[in-house]
């Protein structure tokens, strides 16, 4: 293919984003990622800081008096009506009619949940992350929102993509938090300003002080689940508005990237790949669409499918599930790894084994077939189980074979995640005051820096 001198010579401009043409890129890498990590991870700290001695030092007055010091958003507040007409979550069978938490909620500010003590007897406190980000951390509550935890499930499997829905990028003493959605009808990135009210069991809160979320909930002391479950509930008009709905439209608005639904046949022969589309509607912000496109996929060929998908780094989802063995129907699943390994001699020679790892975002209830947690297949095929690093864990995490998950599952959602340098992030993992700078460091030295470039930069 011919070059393009004057495109050759002008694409200086383009630099910086890896746009420029391949010679430049290769050329000039080690400088654009110099450029990068000061934008992104030392100036990220140097602001992390600027910030903290401003919250210390420039309010004092305000702390001191509790004037204009907490923050309360006044477009979402902590009151019944950011709840709107939530029923509960059908597929735990906890639905009912009207405003059912109606008078039954205390909005207590998620920094101040009180904690345990550590082993070292140290006050602990709530953190926007914990040390790494685990799709452990999400529990589910009684909204019927199974399908964005899941989504958000599927994102903390991908290091650093949670960290970028987050424009905080630590534990506001404020409670103010800014995170960055998609509009899909728009095609544009929106910044959702939150405070850190979360809604609580009132009678817990009266009885003993306790603070027990009533809808997603913390599994250590992160805060990102519930503010992220938040910033999606102002989005869509309240939490309400949360009930019911597609895992890859939650996926989409986090990454903005393009999504698709695949549909398994009645006969489960073959799978059908669906596109999705967003609509501008002002009364319903996920309203979208599916289109079909015209191709029809084998099982074996959408197994291959689905493990390039993986290896690629793509969020992967299931749903439509048969209600067999400890699956629940109506309920969203995150799809966290597609593997195919072999119990011959050095992964060569013997029996293939297709298998999925799925996980259940209420944290607990799993598939109860083979392969599952308990299962005796483990124990009569010792290879597998250490290729696939098998542990009998209740997380709500179980591995199925193709098979069974061909015969178990009716849709399969697919995220194509854009990992270029524009999803990096600072990652500030406690409020300690080394942790800007630990974070600086470990984000300038890790390898995901000039893989991104690459990625940008298609080298």
């Amino acid at each position: 293919m011919p070059v393009d001198f004057k495109d050759a010579c002008c694409c200086w401009s383009k630099l910086l984003t890896g746009r420029a043409c391949k010679f430049y890129n290769a050329v000039c890498c080690p400088f654009v990622l110099c450029i990068w990590a000061t934008s992104i991870y030392c100036c990220g700290c140097i602001r992390v800081y600027l910030n903290r001695g401003l919250y210390k030092f420039c309010c004092c007055l305000c702390r001191a008096f509790n004037c204009c010091w907490l923050y309360t958003d006044k477009d979402f507040p902590p009151q019944d009506v950011s709840l709107g007409d939530v029923k509960g979550d059908s597929a735990a069978g906890d639905r009912e009619e009207g405003q059912k938490f109606a008078g039954q909620v205390k909005w207590v500010r998620g920094g101040k949940f009180p904690l345990p003590k550590d082993k070292q007897g140290r006050q602990r406190r709530m953190q926007l992350f914990s040390e790494e980000v685990d799709s452990r951390d999400i529990c589910q509550g009684a909204l019927g929102d199974c399908w964005l935890l899941a989504a958000i499930a599927c994102l903390a499997e991908h290091k650093g993509a949670i960290q970028a829905v987050f424009r905080t990028k630590e534990v506001n003493p404020r409670g103010k938090y800014a995170l960055r959605l998609f509009d899909g009808a728009k095609e544009k990135w929106e910044i959702i300003i939150i405070d850190d009210h979360i809604p609580c069991n009132k009678a817990s809160y009266e009885r003993d002080g306790s603070c027990k979320p009533l809808f997603s909930k913390p599994n250590k002391n992160e805060l990102y689940v519930m503010l992220m479950e938040k910033a999606f509930a102002k989005f869509c008009g309240g939490y309400s508005a949360l009930e019911g709905g597609q895992t890859i439209w939650a996926i989409r608005a986090m990454t903005g990237d393009p999504a698709r639904l695949f549909y398994r046949s009645d006969a489960k022969d073959n799978w059908q790949r669906k596109d999705l589309k967003n609509f501008d509607d002002p009364r319903d912000k996920r309203k979208c669409g599916l289109y079909a496109r015209d191709e029809k996929i084998d099982n074996d060929t959408m197994f291959e499918i689905l493990r390039k998908y993986h290896a690629l780094g793509s969020i992967l989802s299931a749903s439509g599930s048969s209600g067999a063995d400890g699956l629940v129907t109506g309920h969203a699943y995150s799809i966290l790894q597609v593997r195919k390994v072999n119990d011959g001699f050095m992964g060569i020679g013997g029996k293939d084994y297709k298998m999925v790892q799925i996980r259940n975002p209420w944290g607990a209830g799993e598939w109860k077939g083979d392969w599952s947690d308990k299962s005796k297949l483990w124990q009569d095929h010792p290879s597998v189980k250490k290729q696939l690093e098998f542990e009998d864990v209740d997380d709500g995490a179980f591995w199925m074979s193709w098979a069974d998950f061909i015969q178990n599952w009716s849709r399969i959602g697919v995220v194509d995640r854009t990992v270029d340098i524009n999803s990096l992030s600072l990652h500030v993992k406690d409020d300690s005051a080394c942790a800007p700078t630990l974070g600086c460091c470990q984000g300038c030295w890790e390898p995901s820096l000039a893989s991104a470039f690459m990625a940008s930069a298609n080298i």
